[in-house]
């Protein structure tokens, strides 16, 4: 398998496991900020469950298969799933900090990657996540200040 479809497939597998951490924490947040952090975290896992399906359509595109089972996922995402159990906003936003970080990254690995290849699509698409995420993480840094 190409390099590039390896890395989006550790990519889609960030962001499946990303996507249930959210969820989870979702369902565990406690403390200050409950209210604030508990609607931001839904908002964050619904649009990632759109980004999982544009990258999955995008490896379908270019004639690989993407990755499909929570197996799958979990051994080859960098993302570790969160604990069930009841977690503090606070500590949340510090943990959704780290793993938007190392999405983040993955994007542009991705992207470097794709334009040394002439890519463009992929570089495209990396364009607009690495743009997101970038404004999600200094969002998120200003509430841990």
């Amino acid at each position: 398998m190409e390099e590039n479809i390896k890395n989006l497939n550790v990519f889609l597998s960030n962001l499946e496991v990303m996507s249930v951490k959210l969820q989870n924490y979702h369902w565990n947040v406690t403390g200050k900020g409950f209210f604030l952090t508990h609607e931001k975290l839904e908002e964050y896992y619904e649009e990632m469950r759109e980004e999982i399906d544009e990258i999955a359509e995008h490896i379908l595109a270019k004639g690989f298969q993407p990755l499909g089972t929570m197996k799958d996922f979990t051994q080859n995402a960098e993302i570790q799933e969160a604990k069930n159990e009841k977690i503090k906003s606070l500590e949340i936003v510090e943990n959704v900090i780290k793993d938007f970080q190392t999405i983040k990254q993955k994007a542009m690995q991705i992207k470097q990657e794709a334009e040394n290849k002439s890519d463009y699509a992929t570089s495209s698409i990396m364009d607009e996540y690495l743009k997101n995420y970038s404004k999600k993480l200094w969002m998120l840094q200003e509430v841990v200040k």
